[in-house]
């Protein structure tokens, strides 16, 4: 497998899918494959990178209200004639409150999107959980957790989940994220 790149290409609101982005490389790294990490938001599409120097791509979006950031589907809209390429590999992540607990609706939404709006068929696709973070130290302002935490009522009145509503709730599976990079690292 040794010499084959991966291109990470994210969109992050917060940072959690960032740090999901950074333990897939450091997995895929372990897998003697090469991880390059970009993130979409901090710079313009005509500098984004090109695809000709990879052989798979995972793309992660954060969720806010269950919409993907702008710039992850600008990426995907500008090389979805490149991941149509049978040799090129495609994973799809997402991450937020929609598929915390048993994310499989979370997930299948995914693979719905790609095909709706883009036409494509990731190699390998999940949902994870993301942070709900209600303490004094968040970065999501007051109006943004305010919503969130209706969210979060929901969540727990639904899923039967115990939420801090003034500390930081991590929900993010990382035993499961690492699974999703092994799973991709085997596709190449």
């Amino acid at each position: 497998m040794g010499n084959k790149k991966v291109l990470i290409a994210y969109g992050t609101r917060y940072g959690s899918t960032e740090e999901i982005s950074q333990e897939i490389a450091k997995t895929l790294g372990e897998k003697s494959l090469e991880p390059e990490l970009f993130n979409l938001g901090k710079s313009k599409s005509k500098n984004w990178p090109q695809l000709d120097d990879f052989d798979g791509v995972i793309i992660g979006t954060s969720l806010k209200i269950n919409a993907w950031k702008k710039e992850v589907k600008s990426f995907l809209d500008k090389n979805k004639i490149d991941f149509k390429n049978e040799n090129k590999k495609l994973g799809v992540f997402t991450c937020g409150a929609y598929a915390i607990g048993e994310p499989t609706e979370a997930k299948e939404d995914i693979a719905k999107r790609l095909m709706k709006k883009y036409g494509l068929e990731a190699d390998i696709y999940n949902a994870f959980g993301g942070i709900l973070d209600f303490s004094e130290d968040s970065k999501i302002g007051k109006l943004g957790q305010l919503a969130l935490k209706a969210a979060a009522l929901g969540l727990s009145n639904e899923k039967g989940l115990e939420i801090d509503k003034n500390g930081c709730n991590d929900f993010r599976d990382w035993d499961k994220i690492r699974s999703f990079a092994e799973s991709f690292a085997d596709k190449l």
